[in-house]
């Protein structure tokens, strides 16, 4: 039996053939559909349910599932969340009987281009290598921003720990993938041909790689989008030395953006600082925090901003109740731009609008140079407002069908139009009564059908009363219904008065859509500022309700915090947190800190960090006392992981994080460091750990916190210039050891590992067993029988591994040159400990 597919199956395939690596979204009437394995992916993905039919003569059924078109939306997100991308199929023109609907892929939504995620901001890339560098290329559809730069291989690293893409966009043959995937593991990576990353854009302040990346980037965009393409705020060049330098590994391990254990919900620092009232303002801080400023003045401008905030009360009040009226501009003006705003979103913006007038004239009256400056350049949008408020209705529907989108006068057939539909029950009630009269019906009554229309019914026994005009046109068992002439000419115009309303509504609607779109570099310039001035507020809330002090900013080398916290756990915590002085100087600048686990090493060391930071941002900072030093860089190396996608061991990772600060760090950065050399022997350890803290003392003289159990480190002290022990002073309380996790000068006596090991819950019968064996050590100094070094013994012979690490130039040592470093220092070592 010869086989024949119908013409819309037919169709499918065609398009299917051009999308193979996109779930297919046909369109067939008011539903979606996906046929064959599409169907399957989204019946298992979406959980509905997957059916089959035939389709065509002779034809074997095929599997199939389906999606309401105007409730698509979350589908949708739900497939492109879960890293599908999904082609969408429209019918380009009304059907017609006996003719195949001309249908065509409108857009191909992507994770990196589906600007109406509301629940978060989604950036795609694209990365254009170039000998040792990468032009690269990013932008966050939904916000219309576009940034470029050209990045060496660990700032690419940090941009991409910054962006977290979704998508990243790259020329065939890229070689670096193992890259993106360690810093981004989620990002979906999209191989496209070289000559979609030829230039078509000109930018006049960038380089040929900068220029290629953009190309790309444009491209991929228009091609997925079509004619749904949003527009862009202006390209903006990404100077990184105008920011204070975060690699990948520091916004990881200070938990800027999100915690490190995924199960403390909402502990980071960005959810502590946010009080913001917008979309705008939550982005602006969290840029601040990726992207903190190095500039004093600029500092200083935010922190007097803050500060006047904090001291008028009624001013940062008066902003909270405007500001909590102002829904999300910039994505509404994506949106507008790419065709896809219905007349809820004019609403939006139209009510966002309203108190822009009231929030220039707050700004006006500031004091501060920054506020009074948002004031003086802040467009109210006032005409945009005005045109809104003059066309467009007051809470209109999602949808044209049911009209009520277009005010009154903006069009005077739609106002006729409007009166014939508003006033028809009016008129069928007067012909009612007009017709009863005149028949002496006084059953008599006008009706509607939605198959046979407006109708008058007049029941069996007053049939003799039928006027000869009357027109029959349905027989009931009971009853005759007819039609009149008059019936029949207000019933074509009414019927066609909803459909007429219906296209010129949407007529009018995407004049002004056009109209407001043309202007929407004015509308993201407005959202830029009322993102700074939110975040302006957020910050003073969040300095007053926790007393948060201002920071003295200076550029000299000093850092002083007295009475520090931890601005985290502070919030976190239920007890009272104990706060820490630090004090860094020119002669002080390498703080050794040693103490016992659980005694708050790793969090003095941190919060050192994240109050720098916050300084550096223009907070306020949780302390009684703060002055600090404009810094460069901040590097922290804390805590252990592998990496098992790179074939990298714990102690291997830690060694590439610690040769990436040695390499990139400067006597402007600030280093913390915890435990270096403890993922391996404690010989290997120890002298590792020595070498690194000679070379930041004589080499790069860098502020530096290191945390350390090495207890032998502690003699360095009085001979490496520049350092300092501290220690985290512990109590012992019958036998029992109290952490009072404050940080004091001098250095530590003991670990106290087996008492924390106690409070783990080992077995008494373990805990009894290190104590006599710790005993016997401490005695003997010999381990599994073999004697240990005496200092004096171990210092001179380490001394040849530590020449072996100060002979090299770590800047310049390439990975083999690693390797062999690493067999000298084997060898070394060895003979150590023979």
């Amino acid at each position: 039996m010869e086989k024949k597919i119908t013409p819309a199956l037919k169709q499918y395939l065609e398009l299917k053939e051009k999308y193979k690596d996109a779930i297919l979204m046909f369109r067939m009437g008011d539903f979606y559909e996906m046929f064959f394995e599409d169907a399957e992916v989204v019946a298992r993905e979406l959980e509905i349910a997957l059916t089959s039919r035939p389709f065509g003569k002779g034809m074997e059924k095929v599997p199939m599932c389906g999606v309401p078109c105007h409730s698509a939306q979350p589908y949708i997100a739900r497939l492109v969340k879960k890293g599908y991308r999904v082609a969408i199929c429209e019918q380009l023109e009304p059907a017609k009987p006996g003719k195949v609907v001309e249908r065509d892929v409108v857009r191909v939504i992507t994770p990196g281009t589906f600007f109406e995620d509301e629940t978060e901001d989604r950036t795609i890339m694209a990365i254009f290598p170039s000998r040792k560098s990468f032009g690269t290329a990013w932008s966050t559809l939904s916000t219309g921003e576009l940034y470029f730069s050209k990045f060496g291989e660990e700032e690419l690293r940090s941009i991409i720990a910054k962006t977290r893409p979704k998508e990243v966009v790259v020329p065939d043959g890229f070689s670096e993938y193992s890259m993106i995937k360690e810093v981004s593991p989620e990002s979906i990576i999209q191989e496209r041909s070289k000559e979609s990353f030829s230039q078509r854009v000109h930018l006049a302040e960038a380089e040929k790689a900068e220029i290629h990346a953009v190309s790309g980037l444009i491209s991929f965009i228009e091609e997925t989008q079509k004619a749904f393409l949003p527009k862009l705020s202006k390209f903006k060049k990404y100077t990184g030395k105008d920011f204070l330098f975060l690699d990948h590994q520091t916004l990881r391990n200070l938990e800027i953006l999100e915690p490190i254990n995924k199960n403390l919900n909402g502990a980071c620092l960005l959810n502590v600082l946010d009080r913001t009232k917008t979309g705008m303002g939550k982005r602006t801080l969290k840029k601040w925090l990726l992207n903190p400023l190095k500039n004093k003045k600029k500092i200083e401008e935010r922190l007097d901003a803050v500060q006047e905030l904090i001291n008028d009360r009624e001013l940062s009040q008066s902003l909270d109740k405007i500001l909590s009226k102002i829904y999300d501009i910039e994505r509404l003006t994506t949106k507008i731009t790419s065709g896809l705003a219905n007349p809820k979103d004019l609403h939006a913006l139209k009510t966002s609008i309203k108190p822009l007038h009231h929030l220039k004239e707050l700004l006006l009256k500031a004091s501060s140079n920054l506020l009074k400056e948002l004031g003086n350049s802040l467009d109210t949008l006032s005409d945009i407002g005005e045109k809104l408020e003059r066309t467009i209705e007051d809470n209109p529907p999602a949808t044209f069908k049911e009209g009520g989108v277009i005010k009154r006068g903006v069009c005077e057939e739609l106002d006729q139009l409007k009166d014939i539909k508003e006033n028809a029950e009016k008129y069928l009630k007067e012909l009612e009564e007009r017709e009863r009269k005149r028949t002496g019906i006084q059953s008599l009554k006008v009706g509607y059908n939605s198959v046979f229309g407006y109708y008058i019914e007049v029941s069996k026994p007053n049939l003799k009363f039928v006027p000869e005009d009357y027109i029959r046109k349905q027989t009931l068992v009971n009853a005759e219904r007819f039609i009149t002439k008059e019936l029949k000419e207000f019933e074509e115009k009414l019927l066609t008065a909803q459909e007429r309303i219906e296209a010129l509504e949407l007529e009018i609607f995407r004049k002004i859509r056009n109209e407001i779109s043309e202007n929407s570099q004015r509308l993201f310039q407005t959202s830029e500022k009322i993102g700074i001035i939110d975040a302006l507020n957020s910050l003073s809330k969040v300095a007053k309700e926790r007393d948060y002090v201002r920071p003295a900013i200076t550029e000299d080398f000093s850092i002083f915090i007295k009475e520090g916290k931890h601005p985290v756990l502070e919030k976190i915590l239920q007890e009272d947190f104990i706060p820490n002085d630090t004090y860094i100087d020119e002669n002080h600048f390498i703080i050794l800190l040693t103490g016992p686990n659980m005694g708050g090493k790793s969090v003095f060391l941190r919060q050192t960090a994240l109050i720098v930071l916050m300084a550096h941002i223009g907070s306020f900072v949780p302390a009684k006392e703060a002055k600090i030093s404009i810094v460069d860089k901040i590097f922290s190396r804390v805590g252990s992981a592998d990496d098992i996608s790179r074939g990298l061991s714990t102690f291997m990772m830690e060694m590439v994080e610690t040769s990436n600060i040695l390499r990139n760090a400067t006597s402007k950065s600030l280093i913390i460091l915890d435990e270096i050399g403890r993922g391996t022997s404690t010989k290997d350890g120890l002298s590792i750990a020595r070498a690194v803290i000679e070379y930041i003392a004589t080499k790069i003289k860098a502020k530096t916190l290191f945390a350390t159990h090495y207890h032998e480190l502690t003699e360095l002290e009085g001979t490496l210039k520049g350092l300092k022990n501290y220690h985290v002073s512990v109590e012992e309380v019958d036998g029992k050891v109290v952490f009072t996790h404050k940080v004091l000068p001098g250095a530590s006596e003991k670990s106290y590992g087996i008492h924390v090991a106690e409070l783990a819950g080992l077995p008494e019968e373990v805990i009894e067993r290190a104590k006599e064996i710790l005993s016997e050590i401490e005695k003997t100094k010999v381990v599994s029988g073999l004697p240990l070094f005496e200092k004096e013994e171990e210092e001179e012979d380490i001394s040849e591994v530590v020449k072996i690490l100060e002979s090299v130039e770590i800047s310049e040592t390439t990975p083999l040159e690693a390797l062999m470093l690493l067999a000298r220092l084997k060898k070394a070592l060895k003979k150590v400990r023979s």
